[in-house]
């Protein structure tokens, strides 16, 4: 755990100095989902698992455990991207990188993700690979 810690510190780090300070709660959330990414790249699907919201976690762990699930989607992964944009509302985010869209939510524990995988569809919500309910 310390080393996911760690790695979250990192990605905040490389985001706020992206970001020129402008905005540390968005800052926080373009982090959680670099680790995320980062996680997936690695192939390290139980860090990836605990870096998703409850809802999102419960939901893909019908029919197995949340690491096999999540090796089984076909979500971008990638280390943190110099690309990144964030977007918050209130306890609510949304980051673009390069390579995919992410939804979080704000939770005691820091950012937790809700949705990856996602593409927009004009004004059509978003079609994501990984969501909650």
């Amino acid at each position: 755990m310390p080393f996911v810690v760690s790695r979250v510190l990192a990605a905040a780090a490389v985001v706020l100095m992206i970001t020129g300070c402008a905005d540390a709660r968005g800052a926080a959330a373009g982090a959680a989902a670099s680790v995320f990414s980062a996680e997936l790249a690695s192939n390290d699907f139980a860090s990836a698992c605990g870096l998703l919201a409850p809802a999102t976690r419960e939901r893909l762990e019908h029919g197995g455990t949340c690491a096999q699930a999540l090796a089984g989607r076909r979500l971008p992964a990638g280390a943190p991207s110099t690309q990144l944009t964030s977007q918050v509302w209130g306890d609510r985010a949304l980051v673009r990188t390069r390579s995919d869209t992410v939804f979080l939510q704000r939770s005691s524990t820091g950012w937790k993700v809700t949705a990856a995988g996602c593409a927009a569809r004009g004004e059509a919500p978003y079609d994501c690979e990984l969501e909650g309910p």
